[in-house]
């Protein structure tokens, strides 16, 4: 009986993710569950390098960036709410967007004249300069609120339209301030208006379509005459469908004047569990249909932001010792990657991963298991990764501050496709996969990357950022598609745009 450690020493070559296991040779014990991670492995990964195959052509502007992370793990300091609790999560991942709230509600719960925008100090994570800084106002205090009494459920409009003005104009001078100081490579200042205002307990918007429109007005007056570099987002409602009726009903009564950029929530349906895949629920379609609203309703190039989405684990799921099991891992992965990947190719213009690590309350979110899970709900210091998180890493890496051609248009059977150009204006990156009920589908595909006659060798990048040549003939490429998507890097736009269909709007 007794303790001993031994060093493993390890050595990888290629990047993804990757388990340890252990088992005692004699006892049979294995590794026992930690957390929201299931007993008999430990979890690490590699992170891709793109450097040797991608021209150095990003943007410093950080909102020429397309990804953002919820969530805050103190991995730095390794204790709760001690340091920053935004890297290196979001810099591992590929994120460059962080959600910060300045509440009504939370800054000053009791009375007006609690916040001082003058002597709040940010986020340790944001004065590095590598993150920006996207502002929620969602959340009405009791004492300002016209709910009808402090134990009624929901967000009802403030009673005071001027005094709402009033505290979002304190809110952007403040933000105004810390991006000058901290985020000069930040451009425009967004502030997010309502959270979900279509569900949820503390969310559900409890007035009119006449109020929620004043509650905008009295928001969009406020930050801009704040912050000179203000855009106010909205409505953030927790499903596409939902997205495309509100924009529409609120249209009329003059939504549109008092919004800067749409905001939404990117989920496909109630249920995000990995059992319902995004294209089961047609989320290209729902996209094209947001699309052609944003088209109609609001200004030409209105920018359209995806605030948050997640993959959870199929409903019903529980974190155990013997799950989530391999294959569960697998496709959760597959489909968080894959989701994304539609949006932005879509048309949104920035979509925001949910959730960094596990939690209790929904099963399965997190891009990380959460090692301490038991003891820090959110925020942990502990975490390691999933397949999703590497997966996630590869796709940032390689698709971020391209913008979209849009959808390859001639695709065998339940196959998917999307290119996006880098601002070399010369390269091209096309995300292509297959998905059926099997979640094992395996199809081959002839992609056009060139013009009749020509030979030549294109790079493919799989789902984890191993990078491989292959030759292709007559300007095409024969490969095979899988549930995972991978990244053809080709540089002949001409030969590849008629094959796409352009988000509408773009």
């Amino acid at each position: 009986m007794g303790t001993s450690s031994v060093v493993v020493p390890c050595v990888a070559n290629s990047p993804g993710y990757f388990t340890v296991t252990v088992k005692l040779q004699k006892a049979s014990v294995m590794l026992p569950q930690k957390g929201s991670r299931p007993a008999g492995f430990a979890s690490f990964g590699v992170l891709p390098d793109f450097s040797s195959i991608l021209p150095k052509t990003q943007s410093a502007a950080l909102e020429k960036h397309w990804f953002g992370l919820q969530g805050t793990n103190f991995l730095e300091s390794g204790k709760l709410e001690v340091g920053t609790g935004l890297q290196p999560v979001n810099q591992n991942l590929g994120s460059s967007m962080v959600i910060d709230s300045r509440s009504w509600r939370q800054m000053e719960p009791q009375f007006a004249g609690q916040y001082n925008p003058a002597t709040i100090v940010i986020d340790l994570g944001f004065r590095q300069g590598n993150l920006m800084r996207m502002v929620r106002l969602d959340g009405i205090p009791a004492w300002a609120s016209a709910s009808p009494s402090p134990a009624t459920i929901g967000s009802f409009p403030p009673k005071s339209y001027a005094a709402f003005q009033a505290y979002t104009s304190k809110v952007a001078q403040e933000t105004s301030r810390q991006t000058k100081t901290y985020i000069p490579q930040q451009g425009i200042n967004y502030y997010q208006v309502t959270w979900e205002p279509d569900t949820g307990n503390v969310d559900k918007w409890m007035g009119s379509d006449e109020d929620f429109v004043s509650l905008y007005k009295a928001a969009w007056q406020g930050v801009h005459s704040g912050d000179p570099a203000a855009a106010v987002i909205g409505p953030a409602t927790s499903t596409i469908s939902a997205s495309i009726s509100w924009l529409t009903r609120l249209s009329a009564l003059g939504f549109g004047n008092y919004i800067d950029a749409v905001g939404i929530h990117g989920y496909y349906r109630k249920e995000a569990g990995v059992s319902y895949a995004p294209e089961d629920s047609d989320l290209p379609q729902q996209m094209q249909e947001l699309r052609h609203t944003v088209a109609t309703l609001l200004p030409t190039k209105t920018k359209l932001l995806v605030t948050e989405t997640g993959i959870a684990y199929p409903p019903g799921s529980k974190y155990s010792a013997t799950y989530p099991t391999t294959d569960a891992l697998r496709q959760h992965a597959e489909n968080v990657v894959r989701a994304h990947l539609i949006l932005l190719g879509e048309g949104a213009d920035a979509s925001f991963l949910f959730y960094s690590a596990d939690y209790l309350s929904e099963v399965g979110f997190g891009l990380y298991f959460n090692l301490a899970m038991q003891t820090v709900d959110f925020g942990s210091p502990d975490i390691s990764p999933k397949p999703a998180a590497m997966a996630v890493a590869a796709m940032t890496r390689i698709i971020d501050g391209t913008k979209t051609l849009g959808a390859v248009k001639q695709m065998p059977a339940n196959a998917y496709g999307y290119s996006f150009e880098l601002n070399d204006a010369t390269h091209v990156i096309t995300a292509l996969w297959v998905h059926d009920a099997t979640s094992a589908a395996n199809v081959p595909f002839s992609f056009t990357i060139d013009n009749p006659g020509t030979s030549g060798s294109v790079t493919i990048v799989d789902g984890m950022g191993n990078a491989n040549v292959q030759q292709y003939s007559d300007g095409k490429l024969q490969t095979t598609l899988t549930e995972m998507p991978a990244y053809v890097i080709s540089s002949n736009i001409a030969a590849i745009t008629p094959q796409l269909r352009t988000p509408e709007g773009f």
